[in-house]
């Protein structure tokens, strides 16, 4: 029996680090996950994860191992997808038992399960108003010209914004980019995130999180 596990990972000491824990746990569970498609999206800071995650589909992925930063964005915002992450921060022990429970529960995954997510749909996480003005927003737009644009004041576009980062738990503009960048990966109906086609204005919203110039990613939008 094949049972030669692969994952995939740009940083190679953390990739063999994991496989040596999944070796241990496959050998002691006795089952076979060479079938399984695994890769590791770990780096020094979210924003580089950021830029590895975006180089994925993560529909193409069985187990993605990630760090705490967005293993606690998908737990929080999208539960139903938690079976198909696994957080590397945690302890070799926690780790262990952590994937010998997501193993078992990969491969006694039912269609009944699926028809049940079918028939209780998730509820959008923004509203209709929410996902337009994130979308203004990422395409750049100051508060003044959201404003103009939608007949607003400017006081009501930055009530708006700052009530969408409570929604998702943002207090700094570096994790409000990074997080909904993510959610739209992982919501990928909800938001229409896009590199805006004008070239007299170059979107300094986009640079920062595509990683054109990292180096002012802290600074307010």
């Amino acid at each position: 029996m094949n049972n030669q596990i692969h994952i995939d990972g740009e940083n190679y000491f953390i990739t063999l680090a994991i496989k040596k824990v999944l070796d241990d746990v496959v050998r002691k569970s006795r089952l076979n996950i060479a079938h399984l498609r695994m890769v590791v999206v770990v780096d020094a800071t979210p924003f580089l994860e950021l830029q590895r995650f975006q180089k994925l589909d993560l529909e193409d992925w069985d187990l993605i191992f990630c760090s705490s930063y967005f293993y606690n964005i998908v737990s929080e915002f999208s539960p139903e997808r938690l079976n198909q992450f696994v957080c590397v921060d945690n302890n070799i022990t926690q780790l262990r038992n952590d994937l010998a429970v997501q193993l078992k529960e990969i491969h006694q995954t039912t269609s009944n399960l699926n028809l049940e997510d079918e028939q209780n749909p998730q509820k959008p996480l923004f509203t209709p108003c929410e996902q337009t003005f994130i979308n203004d927003y990422f395409s750049c737009m100051r508060a003044k010209q959201i404003a103009r644009i939608t007949g607003n004041n400017v006081k009501s576009v930055s009530n708006k914004k700052r009530n969408i980062m409570n929604k998702i738990h943002c207090t700094k503009n570096s994790d409000f980019y990074i997080t909904l960048y993510f959610l739209n990966m992982l919501h990928k109906v909800e938001l229409a995130l896009h590199e805006p086609q004008s070239k007299a204005r170059t979107t300094v919203a986009w640079q920062r999180v595509s990683g054109q110039e990292a180096t002012v990613f802290q600074y307010a939008h």
